[in-house]
């Protein structure tokens, strides 16, 4: 028997506040929509690597409303300064989106 709508439970995007003193403070991180995974992955390098690991800072950082806490370009900047720092967070939302080299071998 096919689903019926009511019956479905969408699940949450997973969270994470990541404490980023570079910044000023705790940031949140999430894991990615479809259409940003799908966004990533049209922009991965034939080696496998991140065309740009502030398109991913730009798409998983949010703030309370849900958007972006800072542009790609505004990423780059950051980045530049505090590159430990961006790491650290890109790292994360890595994870949350299932990005990992080990998640995408088994996808």
């Amino acid at each position: 028997m096919a689903l019926d709508r009511s019956a479905i439970t969408l699940p949450d995007l997973p969270r994470e506040d990541v404490a980023l003193p570079e910044l000023g403070g705790d940031v949140t991180v999430r894991g990615l929509l479809l259409k940003e995974r799908m966004a990533i992955f049209a922009g991965l390098r034939e080696d496998g690597g991140f065309a740009s690991l502030a398109q991913l800072l730009h798409l998983a950082v949010v703030g309370p409303d849900d958007r972006p806490l800072l542009s790609e370009e505004e990423w780059e900047r950051f980045g530049g300064v505090h590159f430990a720092a961006a790491l650290r967070v890109f790292a994360v939302a890595k994870r949350l989106s299932g990005l990992d080299a080990e998640a995408v071998e088994k996808n």
